[in-house]
């Protein structure tokens, strides 16, 4: 096997082919199509409340579970399954239904425009037999089957949630795993930490034993299938100008970090999202600003968040 490998030639395009099919990148919406994430990356959304976390999951989400086309119509989505861990409770999924359907109707609406434009094109054919249907409620159904969603009250509910999950995706093939708020029993554990210990031979459960054994579980995941993790994570209001923490020539962190730095290690990327000045709304829509983190990078990415989804400002 080693000698066919090293006697193995190959271009640069078909190396590029073979890597891309093995670790496909992950194409996501505003703000975060500026870095391209692949297989393994450990994505983390920071911000205040309300700054558009768990909407972004959801534009993610319905980016992923949309087909790329059916029946000859472009969806344009990637066909992934994602499955939704909600720590924080209140994940609203009509609003997922919601631009889920209008995703729908658009690329069909763009392919019936096509369709007519071909139609005064090719005069002479008036064989109904060519006249494609356009059926949103299959392509929707099909869609959620994709959704797979997981709704965890403490620490111990999303513990068991992980490390069901090698057993509960062996079928489902779930590409994208998301969680909304990974710090939703920080203060909670924390607590659990700081109470006396009743029996010594028995290990304490508190704040760093939870995620030691929540990037233990994930890192497992990640072994045995292609999986991208995003999580959000809340933090205080007071988030200070980014522009300013970079006068040394270093970025610091422009919010006070309270997760164990057993996660903070494990994180590959990071964005900071927060909403603009009042002055800052474009007509009904609060804007907002994304800026890379990790990677850092000197472009702050404005966004707003609409009916259909969300947009860049610009």
């Amino acid at each position: 096997m080693a000698k066919a490998w090293i006697n193995g030639d190959e271009n640069a395009k078909q190396m590029l082919s073979r890597v891309l099919k093995e670790r496909p990148l992950l194409h996501l919406p505003p703000p975060l199509h500026r870095v391209p994430l692949g297989v393994s990356n450990i994505l983390e959304i920071v911000g205040p409340s309300p700054s558009a976390k768990t909407e972004i999951l959801l534009q993610v989400a319905v980016n992923c579970i949309l087909p790329k086309n059916r029946n000859g119509v472009q969806y344009g989505g990637l066909e992934h399954s994602v499955l939704f861990l909600d720590l924080d409770c209140r994940l609203d999924i009509y609003r997922l239904s919601q631009c889920l359907k209008l995703k729908i109707t658009e690329a069909n609406r763009l392919q019936k425009t096509k369709d007519l434009q071909k139609c005064v094109v090719e005069v002479s054919d008036h064989n109904s037999s060519n006249q494609r249907e356009y059926d949103d409620t299959d392509v929707f159904s099909e869609c959620m089957g994709r959704f797979l969603y997981t709704r965890c009250y403490d620490s111990f509910e999303f513990l068991s949630a992980l490390k069901a999950l090698n057993y509960k995706l062996t079928s489902n093939g779930v590409h994208v795993l998301m969680i909304d708020n990974i710090g939703a029993f920080h203060s909670i554990d924390r607590g659990f930490s700081s109470l006396p210990q009743g029996n010594p031979s028995r290990k304490n459960i508190g704040l760093q034993s939870v995620f030691a054994t929540v990037v233990l579980e994930i890192k497992k995941l990640l072994e045995l299938r292609s999986m991208i993790v995003l999580a959000t994570k809340n933090v205080t209001n007071q988030v200070k100008s980014s522009y300013s923490t970079r006068a040394s020539g270093c970025l610091k962190n422009p919010y006070r970090e309270y997760m164990p730095l057993t996660w903070q290690s494990f994180v590959t990327h990071r964005i900071l999202v927060r909403p603009l000045d009042d002055k800052r709304r474009f007509g009904d829509q609060v804007s907002y600003s994304g800026e890379w983190l990790l990677p850092a990078l000197s472009i702050s990415v404005e966004f707003v968040v609409c009916d259909t989804g969300i947009s860049d400002s610009l």
